[in-house]
């Protein structure tokens, strides 16, 4: 694996929609039927030709942490690396990754040679794309201290990455998991709980994590690593930390089948998940329908330009070959 075009993926200044996936854990197939439905890439993964700002966010799990797949990361780099010039993609690391990561460090192998790892530890922890932050897992009052001290030092939100990714994989801090005597900036076991806790002034965990991400002008995150009972969730925990969007998007795709979300740039969510076929009237009907959204159809590619649907989109399944 050479150096990629985008370096570490990063993002046009103003992409007109996102498409979001997450814990997709090995699934390639899941990955290449998203991209193939959301009018992104070919069959086979390959860019079209003629796409316009448009990005492609993965908020880790991309790999299975026993077996992980050699497979998976040479098409996440490939696409990475020949993504159109106005277009990207951003590959954060979740527990998964982190966790072979520091594994491999201890000596344990696996199919993973050493390019893999390498391209595994290029790529980011969180991303800020205007108001929306997107990383694996829920955002902690340490990890929103440790951003807050950089906005403050007039460092970008993304230069956490840079700042924080040996430290992460050295094992000195708990990533997205929650460990006896690290400290964490990642997530928690018991996510209600915590953002529950009241602090020394009293103040409720939840409030303070909503006051320190309003102070970096983020009022909506999206995150996968936990799936709920809903498959994918709006408004997440909006009673413990007020005036946030958080935003659930693990939906098990490898196991129900494949799953994403679509945001455009005013902040629309529309959900892709194996629920709504029917509703929609078949994968052809959906297919039509998530593609006009990203400008991605026929007539939008070959003229460049993102149309609006504003129609909420919810689920296509897809049958197993």
């Amino acid at each position: 694996m050479g150096n990629q075009k985008n370096g570490r993926g990063s993002a046009p200044e103003s992409p007109s929609c996102t498409l979001v996936l997450s814990d997709t854990d090995n699934d390639l197939r899941s990955v290449l039927y998203v991209l193939w439905l959301t009018g992104l890439c070919d069959r086979q993964g390959r860019w079209r030709s003629g796409l316009r700002r448009l990005q492609v966010v993965h908020t880790g799990d991309w790999l299975n942490k026993l077996n992980p797949n050699p497979a998976v990361l040479d098409f996440l780099y490939t696409l990475q690396a020949s993504a159109p010039h106005s277009c990207s993609v951003i590959l954060l690391v979740g527990n998964h990754e982190v966790e072979i990561v520091q594994r491999a460090a201890t000596g344990l192998r696996t199919r993973l040679n050493d390019d893999h790892l390498h391209f595994i530890r290029q790529q980011g922890i969180l991303h800020v794309a205007g108001n929306i932050l997107y990383l694996h897992g829920y955002p902690t009052l340490n990890l929103l201290a440790l951003l807050r001290q950089m906005q403050q030092e007039e460092e970008s939100l993304n230069d956490f990455n840079d700042r924080f990714r040996k430290a992460l994989y050295e094992g000195r801090y708990a990533l997205f998991r929650d460990r006896e005597g690290l400290e964490m900036v990642g997530d928690i076991r018991n996510v209600r709980q915590y953002y529950m806790r009241s602090g020394v002034t009293g103040v409720r965990y939840g409030e303070q994590v909503s006051q320190l991400l309003r102070q970096l002008g983020i009022d909506t995150v999206i995150h996968g690593h936990r799936p709920n009972l809903l498959i994918q969730l709006d408004h997440e925990l909006s009673d413990v930390v007020p005036g946030i969007r958080i935003i659930n998007n693990d939906n098990k795709a490898s196991v129900t089948g494949f799953g994403a979300a679509v945001v455009d740039e005013r902040g629309y969510v529309r959900f892709i998940n194996p629920k709504a076929m029917q509703v929609l009237g078949g994968e052809q009907a959906f297919r039509k329908k998530v593609r006009r959204i990203l400008g991605t159809g026929k007539q939008d590619v070959a003229h460049g330009i993102p149309s609006g649907d504003e129609a909420v989109l919810t689920a296509v399944s897809r049958s197993e070959d």
